[in-house]
């Protein structure tokens, strides 16, 4: 039961005794989704007020609502009242806010017990293949026992909604923790109070707000610090010894390090105190690229740290993992194969994701020749923007393939870098030229930009 008295955010206070307000109750703040038992925790949009949107709910069963103080909503309030006098409505400070306070007195009471798993990621790339592998791989072994991250819920208010989906039958979160300004991670980390965790990496992410990558570590690799801060330093925490910002974290008794074994591009080695730890080899068809494969495995064993008993269903687990839309996904159109990420992309990213599918056309004894490779913008790099577009265009452009488009309000910058290639402005000034001389002409396409471009949109045929 979630205690009201610990609440800044309630601008009246009222007897909530006779109110079931247990943790199998899900609070909702999308008026859509409402099942019964729901409470709805009412936030005001620009353009939508939901308490005008909440009449057929409350024919259908929904008792609490949970909203933000007005004039306006007062008067609507006062109008359901009589119509649905058996409903409790609760006015509220700020809505945000008081989601913010419930969830984090909600998972303060889950992780009293020590068989609970909060594992957070944070970092530059991967965060979502990340939160991706280990959801899938843990619910695997745990039907019904674990909670992650949907979409792209990774911020202030996606982040306790998450873990207000939380129960008592729970036993494993996977918590993604997303970030563009400094100190949002801490928030974040404040709010949900990880004992695991993860971060992926250090890149040039996020630099129009951030200035440097030293900045970018300050801010992601924040999450080690929560983590030893929330265990007393026995908190399982990876790090990756590959990565130049990120090695340089100490080691805490709960701490593991772990880097990519030349010798086989699915096997990753784990260490402790300098010795090799473990080691898990991944088989998987449906990913490409050495980055990739290490994520599966890196999740693959975290999943094993936890649950060693399991390890055959970790393995089978990690095997049938397909990644989802848009993000580093194979798809067929018109007997073209085509590796489309069109999600997300910054430097790092974007060249991993390149010499992965170039990679894998070699090991398909294909050359670039055989490839086309269009390439979107890659956002909020901030004054360095230029720089990185045209050093990425040299990127491709060494890797030896001739069929090059770029996209978007950087193409020249991009082609200043790059000795081949066209470039346009936005995805319709190119459509109809990609579907008449490269969808089903050119066997394998690589398709990757920020995800403003709206890349996928290729292949609406017009």
């Amino acid at each position: 039961m979630i205690s009201f008295s610990h609440l800044a955010h309630c601008q009246q206070i009222i007897d909530l005794k006779n109110i079931d307000l247990s943790i199998a109750r899900r609070f909702i703040t999308d008026t859509r989704v409402f099942k019964e038992q729901d409470a709805l925790i009412a936030i005001p949009g620009l353009k939508v007020n939901p308490l005008n949107l909440i009449n057929d709910l409350l024919s259908r069963g929904l008792d609490i609502i949970f909203y933000q103080h007005s004039i306006e909503n007062e008067e609507i309030v006062l109008n359901y009242q009589k119509q649905f006098p058996h409903v409790t409505f609760v006015a509220l400070k700020d809505s945000v806010a008081f989601i913010q306070e419930l969830a984090h007195l909600h998972i303060k009471g889950w992780l009293q017990n020590p068989s609970h798993t909060l594992f957070a990621i944070s970092g530059s790339n991967g965060k979502t293949t990340h939160k991706e592998m280990l959801s899938h791989i843990m619910e695997e072994i745990l039907p019904g026992q674990v909670v992650y991250t949907k979409k792209n819920n990774n911020n202030h208010l996606g982040v306790p909604l998450t873990l207000l989906d939380v129960s008592s039958l729970t036993q494993f979160v996977v918590l993604e923790l997303g970030s563009n300004h400094p100190g949002e991670i801490k928030f974040l980390c404040d709010l949900a109070l990880p004992n695991a965790g993860l971060t992926t990496n250090i890149g040039a992410t996020h630099l129009e707000f951030f200035g440097t990558e030293n900045e970018v570590f300050l801010e992601e690799g924040y999450l080690y610090y929560a983590v030893k801060e929330n265990t007393n330093g026995e908190g399982f925490y990876l790090i990756n010894n590959n990565d130049e910002y990120l090695r340089t974290l100490k080691d805490t008794s709960g701490s593991k390090r772990f880097g990519d074994d030349e010798a086989c591009e699915l096997m990753i080695s784990f260490f402790e105190d300098g010795a090799k730890l473990a080691e898990l080899e991944v088989h998987n068809q449906e990913i490409t690229g050495k980055h990739n494969k290490s994520n599966l495995v890196t999740c693959a064993y975290i999943a094993h740290h936890f649950y060693p008993e399991f390890r055959e269903q970790i393995l089978k687990a990690a095997a049938s993992f397909k990644p989802t839309a848009n993000r580093s996904q194979w798809i067929e159109k018109n007997h073209s194969h085509i590796f489309l990420d069109a999600y997300n992309a910054n430097p790092s990213s974007m060249k991993v994701a390149l010499q992965g599918f170039r990679d894998h056309l070699q090991g398909l004894g294909l050359d670039p020749d055989q490839s086309c490779v269009i390439m979107g913008d890659m956002n909020e790099l901030g004054d360095s923007s230029a720089h990185y577009h045209q050093e990425t265009g040299s990127f491709v452009a060494s890797l030896g393939f001739n069929k090059i488009v770029f996209i978007g309000r950087f193409a020249d910058d991009y082609l200043r870098g790059s000795t081949v290639g066209r470039g346009f402005s936005d995805v319709a000034s190119f459509r109809a030229l990609y579907q008449k001389e490269f969808l089903g002409k050119i066997p394998y396409h690589f398709i990757k930009g920020s995800r403003s471009l709206q890349l996928e949109s290729l292949f609406d045929i017009t």
